[in-house]
């Protein structure tokens, strides 16, 4: 098989796609006397406003549906356990500096353990 002259006709014929396929080498290097199109401003979308409503709601729902996961996984708690913190509040209990060093010491127990991987 001859290869050697394939763009002067040579001894070998191309078939429709390898012709179709040397054109298009050759037009590459060709730069397009056609200026490129501007993008058509005048498109534009309207939503009326149901579709409006529609999305503030199911934005919505996904922001109450996430607030309804995070109390699901909140533990319950007693009625009478919330009525010993309303009284530690109403009392003061909970403004006195060795109470709030525990609270505090707590809480940074309690993030400290989140971030830590999983044994």
């Amino acid at each position: 098989m001859d290869i050697r002259d394939i763009q002067a006709g040579g001894s070998q014929r191309l078939d429709p796609l390898q012709r179709e396929a040397l054109n298009g080498a050759q037009d590459v290097g060709r730069r397009s006397t056609e200026a490129p199109s501007a993008p058509n401003t005048a498109d534009r979308v309207d939503l009326s406003e149901a579709a409006r409503t529609a999305a503030r709601q199911a934005e919505e729902k996904a922001d109450l549906e996430f607030a309804r996961q995070a109390l699901r996984s909140v533990p319950s708690i007693s009625p009478e356990r919330v009525a010993a913190i309303l009284r530690h509040l109403q009392s003061g209990y909970y403004q006195q500096p060795a109470i709030i060093k525990e609270i505090a010491e707590r809480i940074v127990e309690e993030m400290l353990a989140d971030s830590l991987p999983q044994q």
